[in-house]
């Protein structure tokens, strides 16, 4: 073997710190953009059709406040004014409305903890399969009792 076949065999081409920056520079704009279509833009979609949807509720609804949207077997949202509590399905078309006179958290906690040993850390409205209900979180549990007979339509443990 001759000595120039030898130095091409032997020989290695040894990229400089200059390539592995670029390299790495490349590595972190694809991470960036990776992010922004399949992490970030969805959640900024989501956040935009929440918002015009609120927005359309209370341009139907004027003066509604605490406007919320709630998924239990399907999307809903709810809301009140100074008299009614309202709920309304995914088209944002009303579903039923209740005066604001029936609320009784006072009674919810009191059947939650006399009749299902839960100890209520949070309780409030939500809509059930077919009804507006009260959603009783605590105790490691999920309870859904019916806003007007307060029986029970769901129940679960919460981690």
């Amino acid at each position: 073997m001759s000595e120039k076949d030898n130095r091409n065999k032997n020989h290695r081409k040894y990229h400089g710190p200059g390539t592995t920056l670029s390299l790495a520079v490349v590595l972190v704009l694809l991470v960036g953009i990776l992010w922004s279509l399949f992490i970030s833009g969805p959640a900024r979609i989501h956040d935009e059709e929440l918002a015009d949807a609120y927005a359309r509720i209370e341009e139907e609804v004027p003066g509604i406040q605490g406007v919320e949207q709630n998924i239990f077997d399907y999307i809903t949202y709810q809301g009140y004014t100074e008299d009614t509590l309202y709920w309304f399905d995914q088209k944002l078309d009303v579903i039923t409305t209740r005066d604001i006179s029936t609320l009784d958290y006072d009674k919810v906690r009191e059947i939650a903890q006399k009749d299902y040993g839960i100890e209520p850390d949070t309780v409030q409205l939500t809509f059930g399969y077919n009804s507006p209900c009260y959603e009783v979180i605590g105790s490691k549990r999920m309870l859904l009792l019916d806003y007007d007979t307060f029986s029970r339509v769901y129940e679960r443990q919460v981690r």
